[in-house]
């Protein structure tokens, strides 16, 4: 039963605080877990919007829109099992301050228990450093976890030093493999299996009254510094959103992992083409934690996959084993997000032609394949990963476009805009990264549409415009499609291609 303010007060009983950030969910939580039985039941859980958050250049209203419908799903699911979630709109640094004046204040006991999971993005490691010294000095224990990656990213290294960390994928994954299949990676992964058990009782509403403790009796008090902000962002928020949100939370998530679950057989072979469903849709949830690895590994049995092996199961871990290595990367090189992680083309001489850009953000290159997938992009939040190579190489090799530019307007737009697998994924593509796309080996743009779209099924959803236009036009470069009112090609590839050979060539020689 859910206790009232008075008996909260005069209770000497511990009570925690889970700040929740990436892992928007309830099972499988291991800080929130770990706090939970430490209190008896008695935690509480706590969000804070920082303003640096909100005010990055590559904020996105849609992207923070599927975010606070996750939270608007987590606090449900909270209060449906006697908790609660309070969003407050200040910093974490602020937000632990305030309510632990207001305790002392109001003769409230301050949390015994704060706990959270790790986040390994520059900023993440920056704040979470301040506020952990914070409740240092305040005497509050403090309990940190692995979360949403299944190896952190020094444990998987080359050595016992932590500065020999890996930079080529391959071997790499060769040793999160390895990992996988060793005691550390089984034991991680077998506890999610209650983790799936929980979602199919959440499906048939079969929950017990875990939680014993809600924010009313706080929120009761007049004086109390923190109104919960989760609706007044969406109410703001809400004009700003330009595509239609889809369906947020961990049990949607779960959902759709049991979806894939069922055509993973054919991810070897879908995969690559943007016309078939055939990749899994999970990184959304991946990105706020309503989803993590473990889970899938857990439920889809993927937890015995091995390097060697050829085929889908294997070929779909390898992806999530990519995911992991750019984390990796982000942290032993956070410079990485505001430079290349490949030095010597710090200062390629990029053309950043301002109009040529305008053109790819809207999608009126005249080159059907990339404007299909910039057009899907502003229509859905959401881009084909085939294609987002495919129009990565073709900004940053044919248009010879700074990738910056391109990784900062994906994440202004992509619903799973993750700082570490888009900045990996850009730099791979300009050949700037570590273990890069060689600068020599580029996309051209009409092998890829006829490979990958050879009867233009994609292009033609995306631009309507050329629905009549035979397939085979679709893939030509001097196929007749500007009679359908779509424009001609901004550029000449081979020309350019040429000259983005020589850019590189420039830089690596200087």
């Amino acid at each position: 039963m859910t206790q009232t303010k008075s008996q909260i007060r005069n209770d000497s009983a511990p009570w925690g605080l889970h700040w929740f950030r990436r892992d928007l969910r309830i099972a499988g939580n291991e800080a929130l877990r770990t706090n939970w039985k430490k209190s008896n039941g008695r935690t509480l859980g706590f969000f804070c919007f920082d303003s640096t958050f909100l005010s990055r250049s590559d904020f996105s209203h849609n992207r923070f829109a599927f975010f606070l419908d996750s939270l608007v799903s987590l606090k449900k699911e909270l209060q449906a099992q006697g908790g609660d979630l309070l969003v407050v709109d200040c910093s974490p640094l602020e937000a632990f301050a305030k309510l632990i004046q207001f305790c002392e204040k109001d003769g409230q006991q301050k949390p015994h228990f704060v706990s959270w999971n790790r986040d390994y993005e520059p900023f993440a490691r920056n704040r979470d450093e301040q506020v952990k010294n914070y409740l240092d000095s305040q005497n509050i224990d403090i309990s940190t976890h692995r979360d949403h990656l299944l190896f952190e990213p020094y444990e998987i290294l080359k050595s016992e030093k932590i500065t020999d960390f890996y930079q080529i994928y391959s071997p790499y994954a060769r040793k999160w493999f390895s990992q996988l299949t060793q005691t550390l990676g089984q034991d991680r992964i077998k506890q999610q299996k209650k983790a799936n058990e929980y979602y199919h009782n959440l499906e048939n509403k079969k929950l017990d009254q875990n939680f014993k403790l809600t924010w009313k009796s706080f929120l009761e008090n007049t004086f109390f510094p923190f109104p919960d902000a989760l609706e007044k962002f969406r109410s703001a928020n809400n004009k700003n959103v330009t595509i239609e949100i889809p369906p947020a939370g961990s049990l949607v998530a779960f959902r759709q992992m049991q979806d894939f679950k069922n055509k993973i057989e054919n991810y070897q072979d879908k995969r690559d083409f943007p016309a078939s469903p055939g990749t899994s849709r999970l990184s959304i949830y991946l990105k706020n934690g309503s989803l993590v690895s473990t889970q899938i590994l857990s439920e889809l049995k993927l937890d015995q996959m091995t390097w060697e092996p050829k085929g889908s199961a294997n070929q779909f871990v390898k992806e999530i084993a990519w995911r992991e290595f750019y984390y990796s990367i982000l942290f032993h090189r956070p410079d990485v997000e505001k430079t290349s992680f490949n030095l010597q083309y710090a200062q390629l001489k990029w053309q950043n032609d301002e109009n040529l850009f305008k053109r790819w953000q809207e999608g009126t290159t005249g080159f059907p394949i990339v404007d299909a997938g910039m057009r899907e992009l502003l229509q859905t939040g959401w881009m084909h990963n085939r294609v987002r190579m495919i129009v990565a190489s073709f900004l940053t090799k044919d248009l010879l476009i700074d990738w910056k530019w391109g990784e900062n307007h994906f994440m202004k737009h992509l619903l799973d805009g993750d700082l570490a697998p888009n900045n990996g994924g850009w730099q791979w593509a300009a050949s700037t990264g570590c273990d890069p796309q060689p600068y020599f080996r580029i996309f051209n743009p009409w092998l890829q549409s006829e490979k990958f779209d050879p009867d233009g099924q994609y292009i033609k959803k995306y631009i309507p415009e050329l629905k009549h236009v035979p397939a085979k036009a679709l893939h030509d470069p001097e196929g007749s499609r500007s009679a359908f009112k779509y424009p001609l090609p901004i550029v000449d590839h081979k020309a350019q291609k040429e000259k983005a050979l020589a850019l590189y060539k420039t830089s690596r020689t200087s």
